[in-house]
Parts: structure tokens; sequence; C-alpha cells
């Protein structure tokens, strides 16, 4: 190989070896994307795992005692009214009709809030929702104040054996399917970067070798040419 071609060929495979390096750096770089892609769906695997839902007692029609999971419109059923706290102003609002949708609406300042066990397990555990209940005295009757008017007595699911809080089975099932599915996708995309980081060390060796043999080959013929015409 002349001197110009060797020259050349230099020249391509520099270019080539820094277009690998970029590649790798780029490959290096997903991956490190992909830990952070591992950590998010841990989080939402640990959440799920912390998630939670309310149910309530029921008497069954064999005297039996039993709990399901209930909505806001079930808490009438039980004589309770709620108190709850605005998200925006953190203004609370007393004796809300739990059937009421729209008046919880108001109160909370959630619009998009639904009538269902979600939701008021979650405003539960972020504090935004209180039970409240007329008290009552031993013989089950109403507590009336000096005026006449019931008590009212804020009750929580914590103290009151008319609930219980209870993990989410069927939520916890969805979300380690998801985990699962999530956790293999991520290791086929590690182990196909890892092979191509292979595969572009392997040739980053092999064109560093040549890179290596055309300087010398360029050395030698510089060095006969000067001693030629010493």
């Amino acid at each position: 190989m002349g001197l110009s071609a060797s020259q050349a060929r230099l020249l391509n495979l520099t270019a080539r070896m820094h277009d690998i390096e970029y590649k790798a750096q780029n490959l290096e770089a997903q991956k490190l994307q992909m830990a952070n892609e591992s950590d998010t769906v841990y989080a939402q695997y640990e959440e799920a795992l912390n998630a939670t839902k309310v149910q309530m007692k029921y008497i069954a029609d064999d005297g039996s005692v039993g709990y399901q999971d209930i909505n806001f419109s079930d808490l009438a059923d039980g004589q309770y009214t709620l108190k709850i706290c605005n998200v925006e102003t953190g203004t609370w609002t007393d004796g809300v009709d739990p059937k009421d949708l729209t008046a919880i609406r108001n109160a909370s300042g959630c619009n998009a809030l639904q009538n269902d066990n979600a939701t008021l397990s979650n405003m539960l555990k972020e504090g935004l929702i209180v039970f409240e209940k007329v008290a009552k005295d031993e013989n089950g009757l109403d507590i009336n104040d000096a005026d006449g008017n019931p008590v009212i007595e804020e009750t929580n699911v914590a103290t009151n054996t008319d609930f219980q809080e209870v993990s989410d089975e069927t939520a916890l099932k969805k979300a380690e399917a998801k985990y699962e599915a999530d956790m293999r996708k991520i290791n086929n995309k590690d182990k196909k970067f890892d092979t191509d980081l292979a595969a572009l060390e392997s040739e980053r060796n092999a064109i560093k070798t040549e890179i290596d043999t055309l300087k010398s080959v360029a050395k030698d013929n510089v060095d006969r040419t000067y001693k030629l015409f010493s």
C-alpha cells in the first residue's frame, strides 16, 4: 500500500474510531437513563405495596360480621357526615353529605373527584377528610348539647371499629404484573446495550490495531526515505 493510500486509510479509520466512540458514549448514556427508569419502576411498585383501601363493617343476613369496600355514599347508610379540607385553601367544611358528590367536590376543591373507594381511601391517606357522627350515650341514644343540638364527634379508621384499612390486593397484583413486565423490558434492553457495546469495543480494538500498524508502516517508509537521501 502506497503512502498516500495508507494516509487515506488512516484518515478513514480515525473517522470510524470517532464514530464508534460516539456510539459507545450514546449507549452508555442510554444505560444510565435505563437505570433511572428502573428506579422509577421500582418506586411505582413500592407505592403499590404501601397502597391501602378502607372497608366498612356490615352484618350479613346470617348475622355474621364482615367488611367490604366502600365509597362516599355508603357512609351515609352508616349515618356519617364528612369534614373535608380544601386542597387549595386549606379550609375545612363540616357536615358534608356523603351522598352529595357535588358538595364534596366543592368542599375539597377537586373537580375530578369520583365516588369510588380509591378516591375515598386516598383522601383519608392524605388527611383531607374526617368522618363525623352524632355522639351516642350508653343506651345508643343521641347526645345533645345545652341548646338541644346533636353533639357531633369526629372519628377515624384507626379508632373506629366500623372501619378497617387493608392492603389493596387487586391493585397490588396489577402492580406486580406491571413491575415484572417493565423490568423484563429493561433487562432485555440492558442485555442488548451490553452486546452492542461489546461489538463496538471489538471493532474499536481491531481498528486501533490496524491504525497502529499503518502508523508503524508509515514510520518505516519515512525512515527508509531519509536513509535513502542521507
